[in-house]
């Protein structure tokens, strides 16, 4: 592929791009894990559209993208160059709910335990000033001071006033990246493979649940190796809607084909005007640099339902792609 030269960015040569990219081998024998995954056709290669899933928008809000950035000093798992998808680590999670329940201690019952407390020694004669010192005691040494150090320390080390306790290590499964085209799957932080975009196809897999209800679930599967681990698609959204998962495989084609302007989602709007083809997209059809950003929650949901609704009538995806033949030739 041409490598595309700006003065903003420089897309590297393995990027996707849609308009000129060349014709793929077609796949082998099929592994078992793609036999498990298939059942049936792949979801189509296109020329992506501009439809998105609105169950993947939904949350975070703008105003919420914002305070995060803020908090995180403009750092994010989405940009011009990459998304990256991750986790906390098992030490990390149990730390994450410990804060949480350690705030509800500080926010819930101490404003409730203080007043009852206090309430009790006024109108029962049983309850002695000895009585109500040592429950006050009691509770505030070994529930709500301990409570507010972890909660009060969670706080501070999100927003960067203390560092992050040393067991709170991200576990890094996926990343996708539109600067370089390449998609690299990590297992306990370690890369596990990685490839060109356009080896991977797409699957959406079904299966019935006890209660004869469908699961749907997709799957990203490296074409050419018989790996057992494939990337998890639907985890981008909780939707079980067929089409919104369609939408979701619509988007990442959108996200890496450097030919076409990165999808119009809030999370995207502050990388906007650093991708060369995104910023040109932009200026040339007066985009509002903050369309999502200017909105407050209200408005926001109401750009939601109206997306919701112009989109129910939409195709999925755009204009289908043959990746072994619609090509230029493989040198």
């Amino acid at each position: 592929m041409n490598k595309v030269e700006t003065p903003q960015n420089q897309y590297q040569d393995s990027v996707w791009n849609s308009q000129h990219f060349s014709n793929q081998k077609h796949p082998p024998e099929q592994g078992v894990l793609t036999k498990l995954l298939q059942g049936g056709d792949p979801l189509p290669w296109s020329k992506a559209n501009e439809t998105v899933p609105v169950s993947m928008i939904e949350e975070p809000t703008p105003a919420e993208i914002k305070q995060r950035l803020e908090e995180n000093k403009d750092e994010t798992h989405w940009d011009e160059n990459q998304y990256s998808a991750g986790s906390l680590n098992k030490m990390g999670r149990i730390y994450f709910y410990l804060t949480m329940f350690a705030k509800g201690f500080c926010v819930f019952v101490a404003p409730i335990f203080f007043p009852v407390t206090i309430g009790l020694f006024v109108t029962d004669d049983s309850v002695s000033i000895s009585d109500l010192s040592n429950a006050i005691t009691t509770m505030s040494l070994l529930v709500f001071l301990p409570s507010a150090l972890i909660w009060g320390y969670a706080e501070a080390s999100e927003r960067g006033y203390l560092p992050m306790p040393w067991f709170m290590k991200a576990v890094k499964h996926f990343t996708f990246s539109r600067s370089t085209g390449m998609v690299t799957r990590y297992k306990n932080n370690k890369e596990l493979y990685s490839h060109p975009f356009c080896e991977f196809d797409c699957y959406l897999v079904s299966s019935p649940s006890h209660q004869g209800i469908l699961s749907y679930q997709l799957h990203l599967v490296h074409r050419y190796h018989r790996y057992s681990d494939s990337i998890p698609l639907h985890t981008f959204t909780s939707s079980q809607q067929p089409d919104e998962l369609k939408r979701i495989w619509n988007l990442i084609q959108r996200y890496m084909d450097t030919s076409q302007p990165m999808p119009d989602v809030p999370e995207l709007e502050p990388a906007r005007a650093k991708d060369p083809t995104t910023a040109a997209w932009d200026a040339k059809n007066n985009r509002k640099p903050d369309y999502w950003f200017s909105m407050d929650d209200v408005e926001f949901e109401e750009a939601l339902l109206e997306l919701q609704a112009e989109q129910r009538f939409m195709p999925t995806q755009g204009p289908e792609i043959d990746l072994f033949n619609g090509g230029t030739q493989a040198g």
